[in-house]
């Protein structure tokens, strides 16, 4: 099934979701804060009710910002077996105390 759903939120942050390989890719622009994680967890889960058997991966790269409740709804959804794809320097940092990896080995 080809799934190109687009969630655009003026000027503030854009989900669309795209399907390769058998896996669907949530891609993330913008700002993922405040009013607007809400939407990124009703799209997620949305996915994820309607393809239940397929892996959904998270596309960050162009994510600016990441308040308290985005960090909590992307700990969460690594938690239900999300994986991450493609983040800036930033939001790597973010997942990778998510994920529990080392940021330096010194």
């Amino acid at each position: 099934m080809a799934c190109q759903l687009h969630f655009h939120l003026p000027e503030m942050m854009k989900i669309q979701v795209e399907e390769h390989d058998g896996r669907l890719i949530l891609m993330v622009e913008g700002r993922l804060a405040g009013d607007f994680v809400p939407e990124l967890q009703r799209c997620w889960e949305t996915a994820r009710a309607e393809q239940p058997r397929q892996k959904i991966l998270v596309d960050l790269k162009s994510v600016t910002c990441v308040d308290r409740a985005g960090r909590y709804l992307l700990q969460m959804m690594y938690g239900k077996g999300v994986g991450f794809l493609r983040a800036g320097l930033a939001v790597q940092d973010i997942l990778e105390q998510i994920m529990g990896q080392p940021e330096c080995k010194h």
